[in-house]
């Protein structure tokens, strides 16, 4: 592999969409602030504490025979999943967090936290900005519920972490990461 420079990314800035599962990903190059129908941003993220991505499953093994001991390797299976901190108190980040249906908001404004949380399917959308370009990241099926604790920390802002499993999408692949696109 060459190197080539203009591949290179730093995350400046960035921006976290949420849709129904299997939401078509909008055609690049498009506004990363307005991505498209359907697309609802998950308002602030934190800084401290960027999306991160991971992976867990098996490492690829060798197999041999007696003539030739590194015959094959296998191909494990893999689960792929994101994490990222929300950081808006608001009834959609309840819902994300405590794995909470539509019923959950009540007439008053108030959110009822479920005794049994169920993670909610979204597509999700991240769009990574570095300088004049971006990096669109796309998952048609996501299942999204809150990971780790949340900290009341007096110097910090309150963040909730929620830990997405990618799952196939209708067309049987995890997602697609675009090559990077001018900004629209």
């Amino acid at each position: 592999m060459a190197q080539n420079d203009s591949e290179v990314v730093l995350p400046g800035t960035g921006y976290v969409y949420l849709a129904t599962p299997n939401t078509a990903k909008p055609a690049a190059p498009f506004d990363p602030l307005a991505p498209g129908t359907g697309w609802e941003s998950v308002g602030h993220t934190s800084l401290e504490n960027g999306v991160e991505f991971g992976r867990d499953g098996d490492d690829p093994e060798t197999r041999g025979s007696w003539q030739n001991p590194k015959l094959r390797t296998t191909n494990p299976d893999v689960t792929y999943s994101l994490t990222l901190n929300a950081l808006q108190a608001s009834a959609e980040t309840y819902k994300l967090y405590f794995g909470a249906g539509d019923g959950a908001v009540q007439p008053d404004g108030s959110f009822k936290i479920p005794a049994k949380p169920v993670a909610q399917s979204k597509a999700l959308l991240i769009v990574v900005v570095d300088a004049q370009q971006m990096l669109p990241i796309y998952f048609p099926n996501v299942s999204l519920l809150g990971s780790d604790a949340i900290t009341f920390d007096p110097t910090a802002l309150l963040e909730f972490p929620i830990t997405g499993t990618i799952l196939a999408g209708s067309d049987g692949s995890l997602g697609d990461i675009d090559a990077f696109a001018a900004l629209a």
